[in-house]
């Protein structure tokens, strides 16, 4: 029965019809186009965090220090299961749609958990591996290659989001059931997991100031400090730096007792939860509607503000960049010192101290590209949409002017902010936010023409939309592609001419990019409007 459920189950998340929104057979086109979109945008990707990651390898290993590179990969690993965790948990399990229809049949709850949670891992593999493989490259290059270390090195690996998995469950299961209290649930669940996620990114940069004031010099303190509150990581780094077999069945013997203890020990959990799903507190308004008279886009820009906080996974999927950046503002204004030691590791690398900065709004501003999901999302609704005598090139532009609204202001303000607390010359200020004037209109346009090409209308759950869809995924990892490009264009230009001029140059080229993408809405939004089917 566990290998039916999950054949039905792998089916329903993974299917191309799923991730298309259209049949295969209909489809041959887009999968062709989203095979060459997604080998282009993943190999951008692995080109950037690889190089990134390969040069630091390179550096450890000069130092002595190259089972730090294993620290990375455990961490980023650890923090990448607690995102989904946080994110899918409760609808995964204590609360998932389909439990009227499998809840009466004659199947154990033990094994639709196993099941459920076996999709659940697949997609936090998949995930894992993006970022795993290119440190994994650059550790084994540095440190020498042998077999006895790669099979440690993918054994122990399959153990990392076992545990976050269970603790951050529960977490996201708590949240859940705290907001259902409230009659904005979806806005105060909204705060409190992005209240989770500053909560443990403070807890990192805390940890991570322990030792020196060399900022790779005290990664080993910094190791030995997680390592205190969190064993499994120091069992992870013997079991592959040192082929320490007692620490790899610690490692495994560890997370295998409590994963089966979590499974069997949620049965009843997981019955109750959703059989009394989760109420909401309503209560009764006696305000005036009040009626106030907008432009259409504005109008929709305000529509898509209201879907943005109430769908908590799609707010923090597009939000989370938002945050992060102003985060990183504030902080600059009483961590200065701290922040600085932090960024002038890459300085050594030739990158000026204005490109880094850069580099961080840059990769913020590229997860903020609602506009790749946000006609999806109108689901069912759509039909209602294409009929109101509203021109299809308007309801793009309202949802773009919602996404550069949304992460444009806060980029400027922290680039302004870093600028104050580093004391960068006007000029340069001046073009910094330029350059990122132009990355946000680029990447919201390129959005919206990627969800045109590929929506996806037929869904049960907002989650598919936002982080299974093709027009999503293409739409993150194309506009990482887009930063990859400006920054080799930059690398080019600068050879010969300053930073001022080359920054100008490549503001120059995304402008010239957003007017071609902008003008290919104007031409076929309509057209490709008509055909769609819901």
């Amino acid at each position: 029965m566990y290998k039916s459920l999950l054949r039905i189950f792998f089916k329903e998340n993974f299917g191309l019809k799923k991730f298309l929104g259209t049949d295969k057979k209909k489809s041959v086109g887009k999968i062709i186009l989203i095979g060459l979109l997604m080998l282009y945008a993943l190999g951008s990707f692995l080109f950037a965090f690889g190089s990134m990651f390969f040069y630091l390898g390179d550096m450890l290993n000069q130092l002595g220090l190259i089972e730090i590179l294993l620290v990375y990969g455990f961490i980023y690993s650890t923090s990448l299961a607690m995102m989904f965790v946080l994110f899918r948990a409760n609808g995964y399990l204590f609360n998932y749609k389909d439990y009227e229809i499998l809840g009466p049949l004659p199947i154990k709850t033990r094994t639709v958990i196993l099941a459920k949670v076996t999709v659940m891992l697949t997609f936090i593999y998949l995930s894992i591996i993006m970022f795993l493989g290119p440190i994994a490259f650059s550790y084994f290059y540095h440190s020498g290659f042998d077999t006895l270390s790669l099979i440690l090195f993918i054994v122990a690996s399959f153990t990392v989001p076992l545990i976050p998995t269970i603790i951050f469950s529960f977490i996201s299961l708590l949240i859940a059931r705290v907001t259902s209290k409230f009659r904005k649930s979806n806005l105060v669940n909204i705060i409190l997991l992005f209240g989770v996620f500053i909560g443990i990114m403070y807890l990192s940069f805390s940890l991570n100031s322990v030792g020196g004031t060399n900022p790779l010099l005290n990664q080993r303190a910094f190791m030995e400090s997680l390592s205190k509150y969190y064993p499994p990581i120091k069992w992870f780094i013997e079991a592959v730096n040192d082929h320490n077999f007692v620490s790899l069945l610690l490692l495994l013997g560890t997370n295998a007792i409590l994963f089966t203890g979590f499974i069997l020990g949620i049965q009843k959990l997981v019955i109750s939860t959703n059989q009394r799903g989760l109420s909401k507190v309503t209560r009764k308004n006696n305000k005036a509607v009040v009626s106030k008279s907008r432009s259409m886009i504005a109008s929709i820009a305000m529509k898509e503000s209201r879907t943005f906080f109430s769908i908590p996974i799609y707010a923090l999927n597009v939000g989370f960049g938002v945050v992060l950046m102003f985060v990183l503002g504030i902080a600059s204004l009483f961590f200065t010192d701290e922040i600085q030691s932090y960024l002038s590791q890459f300085i050594g690398t030739g990158l000026d101290f204005e490109l880094v900065i850069l580099i961080l709004i840059g990769f913020c501003l590229t997860t903020v590209c609602s506009t790749a999901m946000s006609l999806s999302l109108e689901g069912k609704h759509f039909s209602t949409l294409k009929s109101l005598p509203i021109k299809p090139q308007t309801v793009m532009y309202g949802k773009m002017l919602f996404n550069v609204l949304l992460g444009l202001p806060v980029a400027l303000i922290t680039i302004f902010l870093l600028s104050y607390s580093a004391q960068i010359e006007l000029i340069r200020l001046f073009l910094m936010m330029i350059f990122t004037i132009s990355l946000s209109l680029v990447i919201t346009v390129y959005g919206s023409v990627v969800n045109l090409f590929f929506p996806k209308f037929d869904f049960r759950n907002p989650a598919v939309v936002v982080k299974q869809s093709a027009a999503a995924i293409i739409g993150i990892f194309g506009g990482f592609s887009i930063l990859v490009v400006n920054g080799l264009l930059y690398y080019l230009i600068t050879k010969s001419m300053s930073f001022e001029i080359g920054l100008l140059l490549v503001s120059s080229f995304n402008f010239l990019i957003f007017s071609g993408f902008l003008y290919f809405v104007n031409k076929k939004a309509e057209s490709l409007f008509i055909k769609f089917e819901v």
